[in-house]
């Protein structure tokens, strides 16, 4: 079996036995594949066999590998799961039988920086939401989109794959899939659902309208084809397909720009956002680990630490006596 081969099989195994996330797999899909090909293009032999393998796989390479990537200046984010990413593979070639040595157990992964996020504020999150010009199709849908993600926390990926049949108004509730491949449920607040509201009848007129457009049987009977695609999904571009991450990131990017927020806020500073309001408003962790959908608390405890800074920050600033 060569290196190949090996990840094919890894890649299988995150999806169908992990059962990990298509985002995820990609990650460390793309990691593993910046192993191999730099055990290729430095003549390390690519190929694995089970009496050979230590020669191939072994920890001077490793070494040699992480003094390669050095020279990429990766974020210390970047770093991490890069090694998480191979040490997990390393961890199911052992298991295999596919490598003897444990190399597994000698990897230590780079210490996380806990770096103070970039959020917004709750007057600067109001200036956002104000800003959006909602005269039209485009901007109710933005709007719409804007006031989930402040609602729910959710992710870019929970957000792309929503479906009408997902949303239920009684409840106030959206099922969303999400991290790990599995469901969960997020809650609306009044606002989302008033332009919910207001989105759902124009989305439902774009539709028909384009499907009225298709004058050509060939076009009509693709649309017909993919019915599921465009009649189901909630938010949809001009075409009548779902927008992808890459649309709602350019989206969030043009209405801080609409807002004049010079800030660097991506769809998952969002969720920051929401998280940090949510503790400044006095929730515990435990509240928003479960609505952020983390599996561990560990992971949610980097907003008490993004509050604390804040609290030092401004005692500094406004204590009388703190200079």
């Amino acid at each position: 079996m060569n290196l190949n081969e090996s990840l094919e099989i890894y890649l299988k195994y995150i999806k169908f036995e992990k059962n990990l996330s298509s985002n995820t797999i990609t990650s460390y899909k793309n990691d593993i594949s910046q192993f191999i090909n730099f055990l290729r293009d430095t003549k390390k032999n690519n190929v694995l066999k089970n009496d050979e393998t230590d020669r191939f796989i072994n920890l001077v390479n490793f070494r040699d590998f992480l003094k390669f990537i050095s020279n990429f200046n990766y974020s210390n984010k970047t770093l991490i799961r890069k090694y998480s990413s191979l040490q997990n593979y390393f961890k199911f070639l052992e298991t295999g039988k596919y490598i003897k040595f444990p190399l597994s157990h000698f990897i230590d992964s780079p210490k996380k920086h806990h770096n103070l996020f970039t959020f917004l504020s709750q007057t600067e999150m109001q200036q956002l939401i104000n800003s959006i010009d909602t005269s039209n199709y485009s901007g109710i849908r933005n709007r719409t989109i804007i006031e989930m993600f402040y609602s729910t926390g959710a992710r870019i990926s929970e957000i792309e794959s929503i479906q009408v049949k997902d949303i239920d108004f009684e409840k106030r509730e959206i099922k969303v899939f999400g991290k790990g491949r599995k469901y969960r449920v997020v809650f609306l607040n009044s606002s989302s659902i008033f332009w919910i509201n207001k989105y759902l009848p124009l989305r439902e007129k774009i539709i028909n309208e384009l499907f009225l457009k298709q004058e050509n049987r060939k076009i009509k009977k693709h649309y017909i084809k993919n019915s599921d695609e465009y009649k189901n999904s909630l938010f949809i571009n001009k075409y009548g397909y779902r927008l992808s991450q890459r649309s709602i990131r350019n989206i969030i990017r043009y209405q801080l720009k609409i807002a004049k927020i010079d800030k660097n806020i991506s769809p998952h500073k969002i969720r920051h956002t929401f998280a940090t309001h949510l503790l400044q408003e006095g929730a515990g962790i435990r509240e928003i680990q479960m609505l952020l959908g983390h599996e561990n608390v560990s992971t949610t405890q980097i907003y008490t630490h993004l509050n604390i800074k804040k609290l030092k920050s401004d005692f500094n600033k406004f204590h009388p006596r703190a200079k």
